[in-house]
């Protein structure tokens, strides 16, 4: 399972316990580095927290996974990152835009 080449163990046996198996297998490790290369670009320090509580971020298009980075930070300002890492509720907004209503 690729996850293994981008977790810390620790975080890769909490994603393997919280997840279906077959669900991670069927992700598709392109898009998912596309979209974590995204949040290492924009600094997010808590990108395993985010595999692990909002791994189907990993599975939306990349582009609009950016422009919704974007409007976040244009909205809570330039200290985003800090206020989205103490409320990942913030990421919600993210997979909203991003799959549309």
């Amino acid at each position: 399972m690729f996850l293994k080449k981008y977790l810390s163990e620790f975080y890769f046996n909490l994603v393997i316990n919280t997840y279906n198996v077959d669900y991670l297998n069927s992700l598709d490790e392109n898009n998912f580095i596309k979209i974590f290369q995204l949040f290492k670009l924009y600094k997010f320090y808590f990108i395993d927290d985010i595999v692990l509580k909002y791994l189907e971020l990993f599975s939306l298009d990349h582009k609009m996974v950016d422009d919704s980075i974007i409007n976040l930070k244009n909205r809570l300002g330039e200290n985003y990152i800090y206020i989205i890492g103490n409320n990942m509720n913030y990421l919600d907004e993210i997979i909203e835009n991003s799959i549309g209503d």
